[in-house]
């Protein structure tokens, strides 16, 4: 479904580094926007009633896909480079979405348990590297090589599993690429797409409206 957007009216705060500079330069203008209209009390990824806000910042690269695509090529590239040996590309930030989405039960069970497999995947490659350095001073020579192949490239793969798990677990809607920056285009569950068509009160605003001092 479509949720109608606004460029924000004042510079959205901790961006510097997402804003950070890369070898490709952008081929869009960069932009802020934020959800431009009211939404309701629905969950937008299961339908159930709301039992919180989220504040959710979702960013969009400028992939080879498309200049505003809503996931990064990191993850492909990263496969392709360890394949290859070269260097990994990293597409950089092109859109910044926020927007306060609705969550229910279900989400924040959902975030809970992403966060705590994102946490023992952490204490596991500091387990490991822990491991690796008694090894190597108390010169166990059988076990120093499995042991260093699990660090790497076992921990850079894990580290990636880290930033994805932490990412799953803050997800409260899933986006598609953004052609229109009045416009997103968005996965919702039947219940919240029902719940702003049939309530006059979470109508998209006009552009008349947006463009209002």
């Amino acid at each position: 479904m479509t949720i109608r957007l606004r460029r924000c009216r004042e510079p959205l705060p901790n961006t510097r580094s997402l804003w950070m500079k890369t070898d490709r330069p952008l081929r869009v203008e960069p932009l802020e926007l934020e959800v431009a209209q009211p939404l309701p009390d629905v969950c937008a990824r299961h339908g159930r009633p709301e039992v919180s806000r989220s504040e959710v910042r979702a960013c969009f690269y400028d992939t080879d896909l498309h200049p505003r695509f809503h996931h990064s090529a990191f993850v492909r590239d990263l496969v392709k480079t360890l394949k290859s040996l070269r260097r990994v590309g990293l597409n950089p930030v092109s859109t910044i979405v926020v927007g306060e989405w609705p969550v229910c039960d279900r989400c924040v069970r959902t975030a809970r348990r992403y966060r705590w497999l994102a946490r023992s995947l952490m204490l596991l490659m500091a387990a490991n590297l822990v491991a690796v350095v008694i090894v190597s001073v108390a010169s166990i020579d059988p076990l120093i090589a499995p042991l260093v192949l699990t660090l790497f490239p076992g921990s850079l793969l894990g580290l990636v599993a880290f930033f994805f798990l932490i990412g799953k677990g803050a997800q409260r809607v899933t986006y598609r690429p953004i052609y229109d920056e009045r416009f997103a285009f968005v996965q919702a569950h039947a219940g919240f797409r029902a719940a702003i068509e049939q309530d006059p009160r979470y109508r998209p605003p006009l552009d008349e409206e947006l463009n209002a001092p």
